[in-house]
């Protein structure tokens, strides 16, 4: 699962799963979906930062040290992302009816608050997902290429950064955003990172003939200096890439609970 800090939960069409019309009405009533999924990134973030800070006073009494920390260890459940994607529609059909006064998105606007408001308090029962040692969401890496004897090939890749969590058990972030590039015939595609977090003790690179075919290229996390290089045997189908860290603990009702 990906971090609460890694990006918006959701996107354009993950809201029109829960609403068909939203991308018309948006466009209609020029509201910028990306804003509002955006605003309510922050808006829940900023709630989630209360109630841990108001939860946690037992076990973590120095909130100093989770203000610094904020929302950066919470984990997107698919509680939280169902929390997240009805608020960012509560707050379309919030601007929609300001704009038109219009007694439809007056009604949708009620229903969305209702259903976001009860999503919220699922994700308060179901427990805030939290990790003892988060890994952010890859970044873009650097693509080049060396001489080869591979034919020109269009390569789909993502990359992951990976921890060194105790006992002795590495976890994987989130992988990067879906990159393409094109080697030339008689080339060999090489896969560098750049700016690894705090952390960060190597990193895996996922790699494809299409955008759906993504799999593991290396056999162990690659080092952080470390280049990866396309071996003139070509790709092997290891495991597809994952959606990041699990939670270690959950909070609710003022209790940390231990996952199972």
């Amino acid at each position: 699962m990906a971090l609460l800090t890694d990006g918006h939960p959701n996107d354009d069409e993950a809201l029109r799963v829960f609403e068909t019309e939203i991308l018309s009405v948006a466009n209609t009533e020029g509201i910028s979906l990306p804003a509002k999924l955006r605003l309510a990134t922050e808006e829940i973030s900023f709630e989630v930062i209360d109630i841990l800070l108001d939860r946690t006073r037992v076990t973590d009494p120095l909130a100093s040290a989770r203000r610094t920390r904020g929302v950066s260890d919470v984990v997107v459940t698919p509680q939280m992302r169902r929390w997240h994607a009805l608020h960012a529609l509560a707050l379309v059909y919030r601007d929609a009816f300001n704009n038109q006064l219009n007694d439809r998105y007056e009604v949708k606007w009620e229903e969305y608050r209702h259903l976001q408001r009860a999503a919220r308090d699922q994700v308060l029962r179901y427990g805030i997902g939290l990790v003892s040692n988060p890994i952010p969401r890859g970044a873009l890496p650097q693509l080049s290429s060396i001489a080869g004897l591979t034919p020109a090939t269009i390569y789909y890749l993502q990359v992951s950064w990976v921890n060194a969590s105790l006992p002795l058990a590495q976890q994987e972030g989130a992988p990067s955003l879906i990159t393409a590039y094109e080697t030339v015939a008689g080339s060999q595609l090489v896969v560098q990172v750049v700016n690894p977090p705090a952390g960060a003790t190597g990193w895996n690179v996922f790699i494809g003939l299409t955008d759906t075919t993504l799999a593991l290229q290396n056999s162990a996390p690659i080092g952080l200096t470390q280049a990866f290089v396309m071996p003139q045997a070509g790709l092997v189908t290891w495991r597809a890439p994952g959606d990041g860290q699990t939670p270690d603990t959950y909070l609710t009702g003022g209790l940390i609970l231990r996952r199972a």
